[in-house]
């Protein structure tokens, strides 16, 4: 479903990548958890798949395509909930869901369909009419979650979504990041809290420098087999030997 193969990225002027050769695959029908400390390269992963930054070299597509085949159509494929909340400000919550929905071609019916669950689901009916400006960051949050859905995108991409949300919203988030892998489609979320991704995933891949230093299943482990803690703390410890 997305697969990333050596990608490598560097801002201009930096002699070192901040992405090196990092490679990637999720399948259809599952919940992949990037995980890492901060710095590691997470959002910066998130980023180049979905095509913010570009790749000095390497090779980024969703259900075969890159982003070089049909911009457009690649974009669609895809649902984003950013960890920065950059949504439009002078907007009410409302006018700000209406047009994601007109960007991404989606009829009356069908948004009402996908925001009046969610809303009730997230409690925000009494910010929809509000300017963005006077939300706190966990509305900010649940309004951009609401968003990234209304299209049904086959990959839902979420940085570090847990950030900012109360218990409930946290609950309602977990569930619907569930049932979006029920429907066969892909769910990829950065985090560095362990517990959430042994909660949610059937796969981490642990990010350390850049790197995709490791991936391994999170369900059905073998008995014997190294904890996903301990995993993740040799992988991070090794590099600061």
């Amino acid at each position: 479903m997305l697969k990333v193969k050596d990608v490598v990225f560097r801002y201009d002027g930096q002699a070192e990548p901040i992405i090196n050769n990092l490679s990637l695959e999720v399948t259809a029908g599952s919940i992949c958890g990037l995980l890492g400390p901060n710095g590691a390269g997470k959002t910066t992963t998130i980023q180049l798949i979905l095509g913010l930054l570009k790749a000095e070299r390497g090779m980024i597509s969703i259900q075969g395509r890159t982003l070089a085949d049909d911009p457009v159509a690649y974009k669609k494929g895809v649902g984003y909930v950013s960890d920065s909340h950059s949504i439009y400000d002078n907007l009410t919550g409302q006018e700000f869901l209406n047009f994601m929905a007109d960007m991404y071609e989606v009829s009356t019916a069908r948004r009402v369909a996908v925001y009046e669950p969610l809303i009730k689901e997230l409690q925000v009916q009494t910010y929809l009419n509000r300017p963005i400006k006077s939300y706190s960051h966990g509305t900010r949050q649940k309004f951009s979650i609401m968003a990234s859905l209304v299209h049904d995108p086959p990959l839902w991409i979420l940085d570090e979504p847990m950030t900012g949300l109360d218990i409930e919203a946290s609950s309602v988030l977990k569930r619907r990041m569930r049932e979006h892998r029920e429907k066969g489609c892909t769910v990829l979320f950065s985090s560095h809290l362990l517990e959430i991704c042994e909660q949610l995933c059937d796969t981490i891949a642990i990010i350390h420098q850049g790197e995709c230093r490791h991936t391994a299943a999170v369900k059905n482990r073998a008995e014997g087999e190294k904890s996903l803690e301990q995993l993740y703390l040799e992988v991070v410890k090794h590099e600061h030997a």
